[in-house]
């Protein structure tokens, strides 16, 4: 007997967390915050940096994302990787 209640009191909780979860993540998908942000995350998705156009003795790839670089430029523009120790 005690058993069946514990098992009830757990089928119960999950069902309530269930609906909670709807509930909540529902509120969530249809606010303005989350438009804003999902704009945001497009746009900087959108905004890779373009390869120069021109290759040669001055440029090579970046380790990180093969991306063409200057030979003197300190970050990669598409990833970010600091691509020399400057001191």
């Amino acid at each position: 007997m005690f058993v069946l209640i514990i098992i009830g009191v757990f089928i119960a909780g999950l069902i309530a967390y269930w609906i909670l979860h709807e509930v909540i993540q529902s509120a969530i998908d249809n606010s303005a915050m989350a438009r804003n942000i999902q704009e945001i995350r497009d746009h900087l998705v959108g905004s890779k940096a373009e390869e120069p156009a021109v290759s040669g003795d001055d440029y090579e790839n970046c380790p990180g994302c093969d991306f063409l670089v200057k030979k003197t430029d300190r970050v990669c523009a598409s990833c970010g990787l600091a691509l020399r120790d400057w001191d």
